[in-house]
């Protein structure tokens, strides 16, 4: 007889999904966008009316690309974001703050307690720190592609003002270097965060003291503070790709700690 293997189960999945849907469609807005401010300046040659009708077709996808990435920023990734919180807490303290369902989405073997909301966070930031480098990868690849064409049109004697002009647009943007900027702080900042609960647990702390409590809630606080300071989304495709290999290493990390 075949014995069922109990399987993970993200409710709260669901919140992340609308964001990243968002995100996506932000980005390619964002290049219509750019496409256009470089055939602005050379519209009027085609014609007055052409000219006009681009003029407010840009203007209305401007306008469209704002409300898009404002929405996202200040509600569809703070949304989700809260939602993820309030499960780590649930888990944690095993007092449900959502209906949404979690199932096997931490591995520990802490019962309720401070200590397994340290062991959760330090999970949570081995994972975010690393699908963050492996996104970081191609992110700097295209930031630095761009800063150098930026670099090599500005360095150029008899450049053209359009050209120049749309290139700083697009470098400075933030779909570029801002977002890669904010990803890298994301990055270090879960590195940290990761290293200061290793420490904790290596040194094998009491977790019902004063200094242990404070720890704990010093890095969740932290880990929180930065993902909403990044306000973006991790690649749930690097994620996946991920997962396995991750699972095995935090695995071993648990080991080696005896975090149980």
């Amino acid at each position: 007889m075949k014995i069922s293997q109990p399987h993970r189960i993200d409710e709260v999945s669901q919140y992340h999904e609308p964001a990243a849907r968002v995100g996506l469609i932000k980005k390619w807005l964002f290049w219509v966008v750019a496409f256009l401010s470089l055939c602005m300046p050379y519209s009027t040659t085609v014609g007055e009316v052409f000219h006009d009708t681009l003029k407010s077709f840009f203007i209305v996808l401007v306008i469209c690309y704002f409300t898009i990435s404002q929405a996202s920023r200040f509600w569809l990734v703070p949304r989700a974001e809260g939602m993820r919180r309030k499960q780590i807490l649930s888990d944690a303290f095993n007092a449900p703050l959502s209906h949404e369902k979690t199932s096997l989405y931490y591995n520990n073997e802490y019962s309720p307690s401070v200590g397994r909301l340290g062991a959760n966070t330090m999970e949570n930031t081995l994972f975010s720190k690393e699908v963050a480098s492996k996104m970081l990868c191609k992110n700097r690849l295209v930031a630095g592609g761009y800063v150098m064409l930026w670099l090599l049109a500005f360095s150029l004697r008899h450049n053209n003002l359009e050209m120049l002009t749309w290139i700083t647009q697009i470098v400075f943007s933030g779909e570029i270097v801002v977002q890669w900027l904010n990803l890298e702080v994301l990055r270090f900042q879960c590195d940290r965060i990761f290293d200061q609960l290793h420490s904790h647990f290596l040194h094998d702390i009491g977790a019902e003291s004063p200094r242990a409590i404070a720890t704990i809630l010093d890095s969740f606080v932290a880990y929180e503070a930065a993902k909403s300071s990044a306000g973006l989304l991790l690649s749930t495709k690097e994620f996946d790709k991920l997962n396995p290999s991750l699972t095995e290493k935090w695995d071993q990390i648990r080991q080696e700690l005896k975090m149980n």
